[in-house]
């Protein structure tokens, strides 16, 4: 007991950051989705969690997850000035999207993707840097900050400061991107560095099987926006599935604060001591995911309109995309031992036959997809990921027997529940 009492001293800053920043990221899309007309919180949620965060992935090549591995793992602090370089490299990024759009010219919405894309790009290396040094609690403000910004969106609209239209939300992101420009241009001193280069590609060396498998994974977990557009074609459709999608992510927040809390232990502690631990987190988290399901309902509609309107026609969708955020949880923490163990390579190829799977299916099913389709098809892929993940690791003889159980279990049911619903 006095262990826990300590844990928790320790800790509180940390929790009372995390609430705080995490109600943000939960709260503010919801509360953009009541001033926005549904059109253009689609675009919103397009160009913010589906394009945006799939560019996010490429344009950082896999570094932020390098910057552990050579830091707690290879214990190699020969190569720390090289990650610097990375600040220029993104800076070179947004650079060239400002030129390409002010002389070529494209869609609003793939402009405010590009620039959040480099947001996030930089939020995601920031961060990353400060849980691997455990400075965790303003970490998790980097990482939201991009939800700060749709807050305040949210409330200059509100007061009739500014318009409550797309084109606004992008300029107020061109203002935030010039943080990261003006740290970018900090680290230009590091170009003196010697070894810089040669310190960098080895840096990429490692990074780039992490960045095929960053895009692999997005692409099963949490490409739906992106997918829905394509397939669909109906961006009202997108914001619909975004909407529930960030009400369901309510059970994301709490296993943040177990990957925050326990980063580094994520890259240190043997993983057969994980498997119970991983078991347990996704029976917990399912649980609880279906209690905000069934509560959620009851005080929500008296306070949005958006859930008042749509909540009757896409209840199963809800239901579904809070069993995939458990599923997600599970790929999400799998990828931690699969990077710390060097298997992204083996893990890519399955992935890759798995996407192609889905994009076929999807094809198939193109004339005529309803929302609800997709949304099932898409939890089964994101679940067949994690039992592929599983898989990956026996190949460095690490069982996840417990936690490949607990996700068949939680399938299986599910799939169950969601027949019943239907009848």
């Amino acid at each position: 007991m006095s262990k826990i009492v300590r844990f928790l001293k320790e800790k509180a800053w940390f929790f009372f950051s995390f609430a705080l920043a995490k109600g943000i990221v939960f709260l503010a899309p919801l509360l953009v989705a009541e001033i926005l007309s549904k059109d253009d919180f689609g675009v919103l949620e397009y160009a913010l969690a589906g394009l945006g965060m799939l560019l996010n992935t490429f344009v950082n090549a896999g570094v932020p997850a390098a910057y552990p591995y050579f830091k707690l793992r290879e214990r190699d602090a020969q190569i720390n000035h090289a990650f610097d370089l990375h600040y220029i490299w993104l800076l070179l990024f947004f650079i060239c999207t400002q030129l390409s759009y002010v002389f070529v010219g494209f869609s609003t919405h793939y402009y405010i993707a590009l620039n959040v894309a480099y947001v996030i790009s930089n939020q995601v290396f920031v961060s990353t840097q400060l849980k691997t040094n455990e400075k965790i609690s303003f970490a998790v403000f980097i990482d939201s900050g991009m939800y700060i910004v749709l807050l305040l969106f949210f409330v200059l609209s509100y007061f009739n400061i500014v318009d409550p239209e797309i084109q606004t939300f992008s300029n107020i992101i061109i203002c935030y991107a010039f943080v990261y420009v003006i740290l970018a241009f900090k680290k230009t001193k590091v170009i003196k560095t010697p070894n810089l280069l040669v310190n960098y590609r080895k840096i990429l060396s490692y990074s780039v099987h992490v960045l095929i498998g960053g895009l692999l994974i997005y692409f099963i977990t949490v490409s739906g926006r992106v997918l829905i557009e394509f397939f669909i074609n109906d961006f009202e459709k997108v914001g619909v599935y975004a909407y529930y999608w960030r009400v369901s992510a309510v059970v994301v927040m709490l296993y943040q604060v177990i990957n925050i809390a326990f980063f580094k232990k994520m890259y240190t502690v043997d993983p057969k001591n994980l498997d119970l631990y991983f078991a347990l987190c996704f029976l917990v988290l399912t649980v609880i995911s279906v209690i905000s399901f069934l509560c959620t309902p009851l005080f929500l509609a008296h306070f949005s309109t958006y859930f008042a309107s749509t909540i009757k026609e896409y209840k199963p969708i809800y239901f579904l995309l809070s069993i995939q955020m458990i599923f997600w949880i599970a790929t999400a923490l799998l990828s931690n031992i699969i990077d710390r163990e060097k298997l992204a390579f083996n893990n890519n190829p399955l992935f890759i036959l798995l996407l192609i799977t889905f994009i076929i299916v999807l094809y198939v099913l193109k004339e005529g997809l309803q929302l609800e389709t997709f949304t099932l098809i898409h939890m089964t892929v994101v679940f067949v990921a994690s039992v592929i993940q599983v898989f990956t690791l026996t190949r460095k003889k690490i069982f996840f027997k417990k936690s490949l159980t607990a996700l068949f279990f939680i399938m299986i049911t599910s799939v169950f529940v969601y027949l019943t619903m239907l009848k």
